[in-house]
């Protein structure tokens, strides 16, 4: 059985460069992002909160955003927020999966 990489590098093979830069910053701040939440829990069970960064000091983050139109707000709906040749760049990741 083919890994998700496995399946997904023929695809992306076939890319232009500026796409998979674009991609590789985007990824970099997926894994910060995950790696922050990953650090969130482990510090909540840690007495010792010195050596880690917290989530605000991360370069990538996963940010959960209301849409207000007309009266009414829309959402919850999740965008991923990581840096790109100095901008701050903002994927929509779709909605949270309800547990």
């Amino acid at each position: 059985m083919k890994s998700p990489t496995d399946a997904l590098l023929p695809t992306l093979a076939t890319w232009e460069l500026v796409d998979l830069q674009e991609l590789q910053a985007a990824l970099k701040g997926l894994i910060e992002a995950r790696e922050s939440l990953d650090d969130e829990v482990t510090d909540n069970n840690a007495t010792d909160k010195s050596e880690k960064p917290s989530a605000k000091e991360a370069r990538g983050h996963i940010e959960t955003k209301y849409i207000p139109r007309g009266h009414k707000k829309h959402g919850p709906y999740l965008y991923l927020r990581y840096w790109q040749g100095g901008k701050l760049r903002s994927k929509y990741l779709g909605k949270p999966r309800r547990s």
